[in-house]
Order: structure tokens, then sequence, then C-alpha cells
């Protein structure tokens, strides 16, 4: 709906970018990521709209999310010479139980802006991991080895990964890491939010990502 739109895009503009830019090296588990970007700090009104995104089932939101990330970081993600966009995958059982992947959502919004093809049959989740709500960053990076693999990149060498939220980069790393496995040269990440720490909880930001 109109009014709806509306809504998310005053929610939007109220959002904090973290002019971050490539913050890669400050992530706690980036063992195999090459670049990270985010768009804005996670606060209250991030959350609600993830937890729409998530669990009212608003593609809407996944979209206008999407494409402003798209237009937030254009001018840096253009420069890095990307092939495909690739979502974070959700195992089968969680994707027939959700109806659909957030992330892919975003993926597609974001590559429309950006121009890159988005690949949503490159990698995939093998492995139904436990919620990462209450593990700590190594244990998160444990529940997240050997969760994904890839398969047919073809000629592409050179991919960026989208997600809704990064907290320690566990799960982006271990898909960057299946990537490379099949021969990627090299594997960046986009994410919506990610945790500012003066504003935000752990328990808030692990709680959208449950």
């Amino acid at each position: 709906m109109a009014g709806e739109e509306v809504i998310c895009e005053y929610c939007l503009s109220g959002l904090e970018p973290t002019n971050l830019g490539n913050w890669v090296e400050n992530i706690t588990n980036h063992d195999h990521l090459d670049c990270a970007y985010s768009g804005w700090y996670f606060d209250e009104i991030f959350q609600q709209m993830v937890h729409e995104m998530k669990y009212q089932e608003s593609r809407m939101v996944a979209e206008i999310f999407g494409h402003k990330l798209g237009t937030l970081l254009r001018n840096e993600l253009s420069r890095l010479g990307i092939d495909s966009v690739i979502p974070v995958p959700l195992h089968s059982a969680r994707l027939r139980e959700r109806g659909f992947n957030q992330s892919a959502l975003l993926g597609r919004a974001l590559s429309e802006v950006i121009s890159i093809a988005c690949s949503e049959d490159i990698l995939f989740r093998k492995r139904n991991t436990v919620s990462q709500t209450k593990l700590g960053a190594d244990e998160r990076k444990q529940n997240m080895s050997s969760a994904f693999f890839a398969k047919d990149i073809g000629d592409y060498t050179r991919f960026l990964l989208i997600d809704d939220i990064l907290t320690t980069g566990s799960t982006l790393s271990a898909c960057a890491e299946a990537l490379k496995s099949e021969g990627a040269q090299f594997v960046g990440a986009v994410t919506a939010g990610t945790p500012l720490p003066t504003k935000s909880t752990i328990k808030d930001i692990q709680n959208a990502e449950a």
C-alpha cells in the first residue's frame, strides 16, 4: 500500500548511516572476507523494520531496504568489480517455515540498483544450524563451520554476499569460505545493519537475528 511505503521511507530516513567504509578488519570473524560494508547502525527503528521484514512477511520493507542500501553504498560497491550478488541462504527447512528469504529480497533489490546480477543458485546451506541468539563469538564461528557449500560458479570470480545484520561476521565468513573453496578469488559482504555498541544492546541484536 502507498501509505505503508511512506511509513517505511520515513522510518529509513531516521536511521543512522554507519559511514564506516570497508571495516572488515574490525569484524571479529572475518577470516575469509575481503571487504565488508554495512548501511546503518542498529537501533529501535531498525529492529522494528527487520522484525516486520522477517516475521510479518513484509516483502515491501525488504525491497525498500535493499534499494536504499544500494543507493547508499553504490559508489563504494561499484569499485569492487563484482560479478554477482549472493544472498546468504536459508536452510530448506527454515525456508519452508518462513516462506521467503529476507536476504534474497534484499539482494534482488540491491542488485537492481548497482546493476549486478543476483545469483541464488550458487551458494547453499547444508546444515540447519541452531539459532545464534545465545552464542558467543567463538560458538557462532563453530556453529557456522562447514554450514554452507557452493557449486557452479562458472566464470564468476568476484562475489558480494548480502545479509540483513552483521554482528561477529561468522555467517558471512563461512559463506565466503565455501565460495573460495570453489575458486572464488574475492568475496565481500554488505549488510543493512550492524550494532552501535553505545546505543544498541547485544541482546537486541541477537533477538533480531534469531
